[in-house]
């Protein structure tokens, strides 16, 4: 697994979604997993890779433009301008940011990312089916992640978004009162929208689009622990007699989820054709943060509670105790899943405080732990028996 991390940072730089190198990527994840699946799918999709990330500026800019409107045009009509473009931001933030959906998408120029999927069948009928998931590409830079980490992130985006609501709240308040002469204390409340203007600016330079982490922990750390099981299956001949066991490499993850959301819709009626639980395994760094990912999409989602049992009796029989824990903010792939109506769960190894590693270039294969990968391919493996032998409980 840790050879395998060092070839694709080595060999695939730059897998930002829908590039050609994720593509490459897959393709390589592809043909390996041909040797231990027996039936192994690409599937391509259209993507839009720069808007789950790229609302940022545009949000931070409506930000600085609603201060100006509002202090240098003293009317009705500027002010219901400020607003609108403060209420547009907060927009794109709950819906492309919070709630992952494709709302400024159009904006942005589309690209092609691919997802691969393998499946071990068993040797009778197909009663269940367990997916593992990884994916294969990785983030832009978060700038704020590596200069200072919460020391930077957390003032900058409490700034940005209360300033939003300040100045939302100022429009408001100035438009209820007929919109009078923008002087007492309209003038100061205008003038303390400047204060604010710092954070917009700052915040939109959250991400480094000239540089591409290697992803060496997020996420070819849960990428080679998903495909290790059909490995070890291949390679002892085994299988089960009514559990197929799947991979799923989905592309565009960094992207808000794109390859998951895809690929559950194109394969919904299949996988609800008989009991089916996907696992997504996120950045396996560190085992103390070991935990079964019960909140997802920014807590917005609640995953399977019967998915999460499957994993925290799984870690307890290899000796892990695996706490209930949610992602604030961001999400993974099992988000997609359950929003499907697909049990499913996630499985991570992050602080996300953040460390300095995180959506850094910090995140290469001389910093990875094999002791949290080899851990987490334990409960990956001893879920897949445990789900054999009693399914979602």
């Amino acid at each position: 697994m840790l050879d395998g991390i060092r070839h694709i940072c080595e060999n695939y730089k730059q897998r930002s979604p829908g590039s050609r190198a994720e593509r490459e990527a897959q393709d390589y994840f592809a043909g390996i997993l041909r040797q231990w699946a027996d039936e192994v799918k690409t599937e391509e999709f259209t993507v839009h890779p720069n808007a789950f990330m790229g609302f940022i500026p545009l949000a931070a800019a409506g930000g600085v433009a609603a201060v100006l409107l509002f202090n240098l045009g003293n009317s009705t009509l500027t002010s219901v301008i400020s607003a609108a473009l403060v209420l547009a931001a907060a927009l794109m933030f709950v819906f492309e940011f919070l709630l992952y959906r494709r709302f400024v998408d159009f904006l942005f120029k589309k690209a092609v990312s691919k997802n691969v999927y393998a499946v071990r069948k068993p040797y009778g009928e197909v009663k269940r089916r367990i997916i593992l998931g990884g994916h294969a590409d990785a983030a832009w830079e978060w700038t704020w992640s590596y200069h200072g980490q919460m020391k930077t992130l957390g003032p900058i985006i409490l700034g940005s978004v209360g300033g939003l609501l300040y100045t939302f709240a100022v429009n408001l308040a100035y438009l209820a009162s007929g919109a009078p002469p923008l002087e007492g204390v309209w003038k100061v409340l205008g003038l303390i929208q400047f204060a604010f203007v710092p954070f917009f600016i700052l915040v939109m330079f959250f991400i480094n689009w000239k540089i591409i982490v290697d992803g060496a922990n997020d996420n070819l750390t849960a990428c080679y622990a998903a495909m290790a099981v059909l490995k070890e299956m291949a390679e002892d001949d085994f299988r089960f007699e009514n559990t197929e066991v799947c991979c799923l490499i989905t592309g565009s993850e960094e992207a808000g989820l794109r390859g998951a959301k895809d690929f559950v819709k194109k394969h919904a009626a299949e996988l609800k054709g008989c009991e089916t639980v996907f696992v997504g395994l996120e950045t396996l760094r560190e085992c103390d943060q070991l935990a079964v990912y019960v909140r997802d999409e920014t807590g917005t989602v609640k995953n399977s509670a019967a998915a999460a049992s499957l994993l925290m009796d799984a870690g307890e029989a290899v000796g892990k105790q695996l706490k209930p824990a949610g992602i604030y903010p961001g999400s993974t792939d099992a988000a997609a899943f359950t929003q499907a109506g697909i049990h499913a769960v996630g499985l991570g190894g992050v602080n996300h405080d953040p460390k300095r590693y995180y959506h850094t270039r910090e995140d290469n294969c001389d910093n990875i732990s094999p002791e949290c990968i080899g851990l987490a391919l334990d409960i990956a493996r001893e879920a897949v028996y445990v789900f054999d032998s009693w399914g979602l409980q």
